[in-house]
């Protein structure tokens, strides 16, 4: 085992992270938060653990405890981290981490998702963490990578494997193992974790991303609307702004017109240029599909 780490949340109380380096830990997970992007899901001790780390130099990575039960509460959970993410430093080193389980059964009360449905709430997350710049992987059990995300979809991704026992079992790859949450620290009782595949490299450290990939992300919705956006783009809001019009009138101008002719059909039209009648009717605020006119001129692309 290469080096010996614990994973720590509010959970854990206010930590002692002097007792916690003397006593020879090299690493720390830190829990962002749980569910949905909203700031009383924020774990109330994550700020002060991250603070407590940078200033006794041991290197952390963070993770998100999931409830999603959809891809729309998935992307809910990335505007989540992303925000938090923020606040990191130059310890950040052990990725983020998407933790994956049901530990109060709250999947099982508000209707468990099928295995392909976690899979793909696992692999949105990740694929947007990624795409911010981040590495990421996913924590769950051993019994839930083996039986609800046991899926080659996941397989790009790290894994974080709990197994609470004197080896780790686990198939693929991996980076860490959770061995136990009994693990005792001046008194106190802790997850722990041996790092087994040292990936602690330069690709896990947040890149700064171009003006034009935030635009796009904004485009997406990625960074919310109003204050939300300006407090996720920072500094960069008005120069990303702006990008975001300049794309969005592009797009405007590069709209295609047809001449409505005589004893045409909106759903004649629509085959022509492969697209839809509601399409049609959303784009030019077309009131009655039935009633177009000779020499109407409208969108069609």
């Amino acid at each position: 085992m290469s080096k010996k780490g614990i994973d720590v949340s509010s959970n854990n109380g206010a930590v002692i992270w002097e007792c916690v380096k003397n006593a020879g830990y090299e690493f720390a997970i830190i829990r962002l938060g749980y569910g949905n992007d909203e700031s009383r899901q924020d774990d109330s001790q994550f700020i002060r653990n991250v603070n407590e780390c940078e200033r006794l130099g041991i290197p952390y990575g963070v993770y998100l405890y999931s409830y999603a039960l959809n891809l729309s509460e998935a992307m809910s959970e990335v505007s989540h981290a992303l925000r938090l993410l923020k606040h990191i430093g130059s310890n950040f080193k052990y990725g983020v981490w998407f933790d994956m389980e049901d530990a109060d059964n709250y999947k099982k009360r508000h209707g468990m998702p099928s295995n392909d449905m976690l899979v793909n709430i696992c692999y949105t997350f990740c694929e947007n963490i990624e795409k911010a710049g981040y590495y990421t992987g996913i924590y769950a059990s051993l019994s839930w990578l083996n039986n609800q995300l046991n899926n080659s979809k996941l397989d790009r991704f790290d894994k974080w494997v709990a197994q609470w026992n004197t080896k780790c079992t686990y198939n693929k790859i991996y980076s860490i193992w959770q061995h136990t949450d009994k693990e005792y620290i001046g008194g106190n009782k802790f997850d722990a974790d041996y790092l087994i595949r040292d990936f602690a490299t330069g690709t896990v450290v947040k890149k700064e991303k171009s003006v034009d990939e935030l635009a796009q992300e904004v485009i997406n919705g990625l960074h919310g609307n109003g204050e939300a956006r300006k407090q996720s783009l920072g500094s960069k809001y008005k120069e990303v702004q702006n990008r975001v019009n300049q794309l969005i009138a592009s797009k405007k101008t590069s709209a295609v017109y047809y001449t409505i002719q005589r004893g045409d059909t909106l759903s004649g039209i629509a085959k022509k240029y492969s697209t839809t009648v509601n399409q049609l009717v959303n784009w030019n605020n077309i009131v009655n599909p039935n009633l177009i006119y000779p020499n109407q001129r409208i969108r069609v692309k």
